[in-house]
């Protein structure tokens, strides 16, 4: 293990790492600093899990063997999987839960992602968070970056070819994955799925309507829900969180919460900050959790997650930390 430090006075057992947005840059990028200093953890004692809102199979596969890593907290929570043994802990939803939410939130003309089984699906309207790194609704942010090679179109036909582009982005990073699909309708998955879905997600056309699906999917009482940005929820179980599913596997292995240190950026990582001894928010990370965190490293751009174990690591062999 790693220790003791200021910081971490009993030492580090245990890691917690979320993936996008924490050691991962726009969904698909894992810098070697990162990769080397986790792995340097590793040699030392601690034990890594991944604790991420994807599904298995949408966890880089350089990130998901036991070579890397020791376990991975999968879909907010909803599964736990030794990546020696396989899955561990499940806590899944059933399909008549999820088409009931589907029905009810119908009238706001939600674009939702399903994980079914092994298999995750995207409709083409919405864009997951996940898959794309986007923290804003589909196309937000790219108006002005298409102002000069567009420059003979009015305002609103930048909007609409700025969507199309963000469109065009996300399906490059579906396609071609396996497990992985991008298609009209999630529905006829769900319907057909012969076991419990692990989480869904859906995306919001505007903030106003993304308020109102939270409200009626808390009226259902079936689900936790996580607010990814201004437009995009990921729903789960009731009682499943990666708070919940950490406890569980720190339970398992046997390791106090003193000696567990959890890296996170956004909402559905705010569960972990009660659960683990040192909550360390990324640099990037939205400002509520910045403001509950334990600490603060640089921001995921920056190799945030590798300096901070650099500077525990060096602080623990009572060396002077080198940026």
């Amino acid at each position: 293990m790693i220790g003791p430090t200021a910081l971490c006075p009993e030492g580090i057992e245990l890691l917690l790492l979320d993936l996008d947005g924490t050691v991962m840059i726009d969904g698909t990028v894992i810098h070697d600093r990162v990769a080397d200093a986790v792995l340097q953890a590793r040699e030392r004692g601690c034990m890594v899990c991944i604790s991420t809102g994807r599904a298995y199979n949408m966890v880089p596969p350089a990130m998901r063997g036991p070579e890397s890593v020791d376990y991975i907290i999968c879909a907010n929570g909803s599964r736990i999987y030794d990546t020696f043994e396989g899955v561990l802990y499940e806590r899944l939803m059933t399909r008549e839960q999820i088409l009931e939410a589907m029905d009810a939130l119908k009238p706001l003309h939600a674009g939702w992602n399903a994980f079914v089984g092994d298999h995750s699906y995207f409709e083409w309207r919405g864009v997951s968070y996940m898959v794309t790194g986007r923290r804003e609704p589909l196309g937000a942010g790219d108006v002005v970056k298409s102002l000069h090679a567009d420059a003979g179109l009015s305002l609103a036909r930048k909007a609409v070819v700025a969507s199309r582009k963000a469109v065009r982005f996300a399906s490059r990073l579906v396609m071609g994955r396996e497990g992985m699909s991008q298609v009209m309708s999630v529905r006829p998955y769900i319907e057909k799925a012969t076991e419990g879905i692990c989480k869904v997600g859906c995306s919001l056309p505007t903030e106003e309507l993304c308020d109102r699906a939270m409200v009626i999917l808390d009226h259902l009482g079936h689900f936790e829900v996580a607010r990814m940005s201004r437009t995009e929820l990921e729903i789960t179980a009731r009682g499943v969180t990666k708070g919940v599913a950490a406890t569980w596997l720190m339970d398992y292995l046997g390791v106090d919460k003193a000696r567990t240190v959890a890296f996170g950026d956004s909402e559905n990582d705010a569960t972990l900050i009660d659960v683990s001894g040192t909550f360390v928010a990324m640099g990037n990370a939205d400002g509520r959790i910045k403001k509950r965190a334990d600490d603060i490293c640089e921001p995921n751009y920056d190799d945030g997650v590798a300096r901070w174990l650099e500077r525990a690591m060096s602080e623990a062999d009572g060396a002077s930390y080198v940026q």
